[in-house]
């Protein structure tokens, strides 16, 4: 059984989490064996200091005991998963495990800038420490589903699509957005090359050119219907429909044992790094009017 620990407590995935693995509060179907979080850290909170109470109640209705300080997980636990809902805070609160060469789950958005992202891989190189990042919406069951079925043939393009509201500690896609972008490069893969963006307060809409000339957008929502889902275009036909949520958490929470069973991540960290440069794309895009942006050309 693996013991895990989890790393500040301002995202309900901290609960989602518990009591998926705790296999507690959760209906059977949604159980993951093979772990179960061990302790907690609840930490502080750069963007919602103000949810973390609620949340720690929650845990403690769990029985879970809880450490004083971050450094006190290791050597009680197996693997650390690194929760906090702001991005810029991943680094820092990831940094202690990866140079213990603990296994190491960085939540979505994987990091805010693409240097702290680049900070993070060369911290898990360096350490031989496992180290990747997913939304859950890498794992729904819709999307496995259509990865899994021989019939559609090559896929030529994507669109993608789900809700965008902003949030200032997050900028641009980094917040809600995360969800249709890691969407978008779970389908396509991580060789984008350039990107181009338009918004105004009720939508946006991103568009990247991979290296295979491949297009690939996403259109996050701030007004109506807000519902996840995607368009791929394919040899054999165009599959479309919605993404369900429902056993996202589920499927990311099995990948994350797995990966620590076989030593192999399910989200290589280039498509980790890939998502982050596209992001710092957008928004540069975003602010030169919609002008397209190389990755390459990032800073």
């Amino acid at each position: 059984m693996l013991r895990v620990g989890l790393v500040d407590c301002d995202s309900s995935h901290c609960v989602e989490f518990a009591r998926r693995l705790n296999q507690a509060g959760v209906d059977r179907e949604q159980f993951v064996d093979g772990a179960r979080v061990e302790a907690v850290w609840c930490g502080e909170s750069m963007m919602a200091p103000e949810r973390i109470p609620g949340f720690r109640a929650e845990l403690q209705q769990l029985e879970i005991p809880f450490v004083a300080e971050p450094s006190d997980l290791i050597g009680k636990v197996d693997v650390a998963l690194v929760l906090s809902l702001c991005g810029a805070a991943h680094l820092e609160r990831a940094r202690p495990f990866l140079e213990a060469g603990l296994p190491t789950f960085v939540d979505k958005p994987f990091a805010c800038s693409v240097a702290d992202a680049e900070t993070i891989a060369k911290l898990a190189a360096e350490h031989d420490a496992l180290c990747f990042s997913s939304s859950g919406m890498r794992f729904s069951q819709d999307v496995l589903d259509f990865q899994s079925s021989p019939n559609w043939g090559d896929l030529h393009g994507v669109i993608t699509y789900g809700p965008a509201k902003r949030a200032e500690k997050n900028p641009g896609l980094f917040h809600y957005g995360i969800h249709c972008v890691e969407l978008l490069f779970e389908l396509l893969g991580p060789d984008c090359e350039s990107v181009s963006a338009i918004s105004n307060e009720g939508a946006e809409v991103v568009t990247g050119r991979w290296a295979d000339g491949r297009l690939g957008t996403v259109r996050g929502a701030r007004t109506g219907s807000t519902a996840y889902g995607f368009t791929a275009f394919c040899e054999h036909g165009v599959a479309s429909g919605p993404v369900s949520t429902r056993f996202a958490y589920r499927n990311l929470l099995r990948a994350i044992v797995r990966s620590i069973e076989t030593g192999t991540s399910p989200v290589p960290l280039e498509s980790s790094l890939a998502v982050v440069r596209f992001i710092a794309a957008a928004l540069e895009s975003e602010r030169l009017g919609g002008v397209p942006v190389a990755i390459a050309d990032l800073t």
